[in-house]
């Protein structure tokens, strides 16, 4: 409301609006607005002249001062001649609800502390009726009421129902001439007798008495039983413990135990007791009436004996809070919140004892324990005999623990011990499994343990949580440096080979984690020389060490390969001793044993492990190597279970793409190199897999490059460390038509496997059967015949084929071109090429023996041998050194991009001096398509170190979504002009 200066108009004019604002202190101010807005209040003859600002208007009004029995006696009689404003009828109606309260009687007699003096009031009860209607009343009250002292409607309401309350209960008393107490006076009156008596005088405040605080206790009991509600109080008790600096000279910390209410009818309603006792603006009359307080002198009054156990007493008159010392903390704690939670009655403890602050943690401090090498002097690393001391401690929140106080948390049988000046609250569970913790690894331990420990693998699976680490200089750059800090190692004198500067350093890595007795994964992009880099770490061992200091290496490959360990071994290093364990006349038991003593290293399959696993393990391997490491990705394979049979004294696995499906492939390589570094496999998949693949987890993903980045060394070929000047790659997608006949087995395929797909109601039967179907359906987006086998001729039946065909005659004279394919059955297809090209087309795969692939790969590579090779990519997808091609060709999609790019990797990479060019041919509107699209977005993901997915999430699809990922779109067919 605009308020303004009263003035008096003249007399005359329309009937005047009677207007009444109320407070606290007073109960009522009036005043009458005339039509044109002016205020005046000299013509109420109620009252007293007074003279008030509006807060919200910052303007002082002339008004009547109305105590509440005039406010009454007002309502009863409005003054003639006038209208009511909104506000006088909401006061009116507030009297009128104060009336029908008393007689239905929901009043109760209350006595009160405040302003250093008792009072005797009649209390109201709030029940649902009066709540309601005071809600409604509230809702009709126009803004000037509320907003003129800075109020609002609810409280302005709340705060004058109460007094009007007592106000009519006396009034009713008197005029009746109701006396409470009885009429003799030969003895000092008693608490009861005055307060009675204050119950029908014209004024609350009671003489001194000291009884009054024990009258309150039995007076709240007692209204509560009349009103039946012990059971269920409206505000219900609870006790907070909080600390806080003491308002004394020092400042000291403090804790206090406050007591505060809560509404049991409004979860967000609470406050504290101070409020109750005090005279602010802010709080509402109804919480300084009976209900409140009552409710808490009654609640307090029934744990009083239980907290006095404990040494805790609350003020007689105004209870709201005590301040403890440290010993009855230490009983409160021990003894009294037990039993006060056994009564239903709630204990908040402060928010810093709670928190992550307070929590138990242990903290790291490793040091390097070495023996002096001039070797690594240079590098501030370590040395070949280094451990690191490990020094556990556990610490609460920032407080290390001395030994004193570990000893007093030891033997604590309560769940909140005072650590450092500071209350904390502890499960003692926690604290037991931190205990076990410590006991078993105060000890030194190697690298491996460390790196555990350091990225908290250590204390998870213990169930601890890892603090502060603290690290010395050589243990931080081991963890922290990856390949950048530690010394590049030239060539070695004995090799035929100048490393690239990138490769010295892959070199020195291998060292370093060879000399400390750690795994290693040399990670390097395919092309980029692994196979030199651990070509030059054999041979530099053994010229610093002696050639007969150090037991055999083994090798282990892909088949394709083993011949070209061997070539390129005799090439580059030549005084390196090779035993080939292939073939029929493998040799076993003693005379291998003899072999490899006699040997540096020895190459083997990954067919022939598995085999020869017992005759393999009676040697005592120096270094177990394994190429191509992703062969062991599934440890549940023989091939898996076969590698970790054989002892090494050190391991390291070589391959470009260490994740190429899932996490667990990382898993299972690092295990094999260094076993338990990431726990077992249950505690990989729901630290990282789970969380990171499912949940695309940031922070799991961080935690796990933390832990293998000392492990693993991965340079690509577009990285600027690796300075290597390759020729470019060139990298297209070539879309191809179906003919009619591809599109008609293309549907009829579909058709025929959906049912078959619905028929299944397991679900690996249906698995089974949705992998059947995706197969047929590339095979038929390569050419009919894959499926029809007719022995009709190829041309013209395969949009696909005939693209293919256009593009290797565009191949220039001179350049080799490779075609992979997952189909190496359809021998056809080399004939039906080398028959339209003219030129001569090699095939290679699985049905080769180890000497025609020798061959096919060495004609290949001349400039008379074939110039087109058609590879099975399982074959010779991977291992491969074919850099006398520079046009690869992939005639079919595979799921794995990994998979793709290690066969464009047989051309592009070191020794390939022309520029790459590579093919990847899709038939546009179908499965192939969405293959495409599918590879995108898994490169992407793999970046991330997030793994993708084969085709078996395909078989987990709905009926309908199956149907979408292979359906046949309109603009599959070529259509004739």
């Amino acid at each position: 409301m605009s308020a303004q200066q009263a003035t008096v108009p003249e007399p005359g004019g329309a009937a005047p609006t009677l207007e009444l604002l109320w407070q606290q202190d007073a109960c009522a101010h009036g005043f009458m607005r005339s039509q044109d807005g002016t205020l005046r209040s000299g013509e109420l003859r109620v009252g007293r002249p007074a003279n008030v600002e509006l807060v919200r208007a910052g303007t002082r009004v002339s008004t009547r001062r109305i105590e509440a029995s005039e406010l009454v006696r007002l309502a009863e009689s409005p003054p003639a001649g006038v209208e009511l404003g909104g506000s006088a009828l909401a006061a009116f109606a507030i009297v009128d609800l104060a009336r029908r309260s008393l007689a239905e009687g929901l009043v109760h007699p209350y006595l009160e502390h405040g302003d250093g003096s008792w009072h005797a009031f009649w209390g109201a009860t709030l029940d649902a009726s009066v709540q309601k209607a005071l809600t409604e009343i509230a809702a009709a009250l126009p803004a000037v009421s509320a907003d003129a002292f800075g109020g609002d409607r609810n409280a302005t309401v709340h705060d004058l129902y109460p007094v009007l309350v007592d106000q009519i209960a006396r009034d009713r008393l008197r005029a009746d001439r109701v006396r409470l107490t009885g009429q003799s006076r030969a003895r000092r009156p008693g608490a009861a007798e005055l307060f009675l008596e204050g119950l029908t005088a014209s004024g609350a405040t009671l003489p001194p008495h000291p009884g009054y605080a024990a009258l309150r206790r039995r007076l709240a009991d007692w209204v509560d039983t009349g009103l039946g509600r012990r059971s269920a109080a409206h505000w219900k008790l609870s006790l907070h413990l909080d600390e806080r600096l003491a308002e004394d000279a020092e400042g000291t910390a403090g804790v206090v135990l406050e007591l505060w209410l809560h509404a049991e009818d409004d979860p967000t309603l609470s406050l504290p007791a101070s409020l109750l006792w005090g005279d602010g603006d802010e709080v509402y009359a109804f919480l300084r009436s009976g209900e409140p307080r009552r409710d808490l002198i009654r609640q307090l009054g029934e744990l009083e004996p239980l907290l006095a156990e404990a040494g805790i007493g609350f003020s007689a008159t105004e209870p709201a809070e005590t301040r403890l010392d440290p010993e009855t903390v230490r009983a409160f704690l021990r003894e009294a919140i037990p039993r006060l939670e056994e009564r239903g009655v709630p204990v908040l403890l402060p928010a810093a004892w709670l928190s992550t602050r307070s929590k138990l943690r242990v903290n790291l401090t490793a040091a390097s324990r070495s023996t002096p090498d001039p070797r690594r002097q240079s590098s501030g690393l370590l040395c070949a005999t280094a451990l690191a001391t490990f020094d556990w401690r556990l610490a609460v929140g920032e407080h290390e623990l001395t030994e004193p106080e570990l000893a007093e948390l030891a033997a604590a049988k309560e769940p909140f011990v005072e650590i450092g000046g500071r209350w904390h609250a502890l499960r003692r569970s926690d604290v037991e499994r931190a205990l076990r913790f410590l006991e078993r690894r105060r000890t030194g331990t190697g690298i491996v343990d460390l790196v555990r420990a350091v990225s908290g693998l250590e204390t998870d699976e213990a169930g601890v949580e890892l603090g502060e680490v603290t690290l010395d200089e050589p243990l931080a750059d081991l963890l922290e440096a990856g390949e950048r800090r530690f010394r590049s190692l030239s060539t070695p004198a004995g090799m035929r080979f100048a490393l690239f500067p990138f490769q010295e350093r892959g070199h020195g890595w291998l060292r370093l984690l060879g000399d400390l007795g750690i795994g290693a994964i040399l990670a390097d992009d395919m092309g980029l020389g692994k196979t030199v880099q651990a070509i030059a770490m054999l041979v530099s061992e053994r010229e610093e060490q002696g050639p007969d200091q150090l037991g055999p290496t083994l090798v282990v490959c892909p088949m394709s390969v083993v011949r070209q360990w061997e070539a390129e071994i005799a090439k580059f290093a030549p005084s390196l001793r090779v035993h080939a364990h292939h073939g029929n006349r493998r040799l076993a038991g003693a005379e291998l044993i003899e072999a490899a003593s006699r040997c540096d290293v020895v190459i083997t399959s990954y067919d022939v492990v598995p085999r020869d696993v017992d005759a393999l393990a009676a040697v005592a391997w120096d270094r177990l190597l394994l190429d191509e490491a992703q062969d062991v990705k599934n440890p549940a394979t023989k091939r898996a279970r076969a590698m970790r049979r054989l002892p090494a004294r050190r391991k390291v696995a070589m391959t470009g793409t260490p994740i190429e499906n899932r996490l667990g492939e990382l898993w299972s390589i690092m295990d094999l190199v260094n076993p338990g570094l990431l726990g077992s496999r249950e505690s990989f998949e729901r630290t990282f897999a789970r969380p990171i693949e499912g949940y695309g987890d940031e922070r799991a993903l961080e935690r796990l490059r933390l832990v293998v980045q000392p492990f693993i060394l991965r340079r690509e070929k577009a990285s600027s460390e690796v300075e290597l000047e390759l020729p470019p790659i060139t990298i297209e997608k070539d879309f191809c038509r179906l003919t009619l006949e591809q599109a008609s087995l293309y549907r009829a395929t579909v058709d025929r496997w959906l049912r078959r797909v619905e028929a299944h109601e397991d679900r690996f039967g249906r698995r089974g059967a949705v992998l059947a179907m995706l197969s047929q359906l590339k095979q038929v987006c390569n050419h009919p015949e894959m499926v029809l086998t007719t022995g009709q001729p190829l041309d013209g039946r395969s949009g696909k084929l005939e693209r293919l065909l256009e593009l290797l005659e565009d191949v220039p004279l001179g350049d080799k071109a490779l075609v992979f394919t997952q189909y190496p059955g359809f021998d056809r297809l080399v004939t039906h090429l080398s028959q339209r090209l003219g030129r001569g087309v090699g095939f290679f795969h699985g049905r080769l023996n180890a000497r025609q692939r020798e061959e096919l790969l060495a004609a290949f590579a001349t400039e008379e041998g074939p110039s087109v090779l058609v590879i099975s990519l399982r074959a010779g997808g991977r291992g491969l050194n074919l850099p006398s091609a520079n046009h690869v060709f992939h005639f079919d999609r595979w799921w794995n991009p990994a998979v793709e790019q290690q066969a464009t990797d047989r051309a592009h990479r070191l020794g390939q001096r022309k520029p790459v060019f590579v093919h990847s041919l899709i038939c546009t509107g179908t499965l192939e398509e969405r293959i495409d699209r599918l590879l995108d977005s898994k490169r992407e993901l793999a970046e991330k170190v997030i793994a993708g997915r084969t085709e078996d999430w395909l078989g987990d699809l709905d009926l309908g979504a199956i149907r979408a990922a292979v359906e046949l779109s309109l603009d599959a067919v070529e259509v004739a002009a």
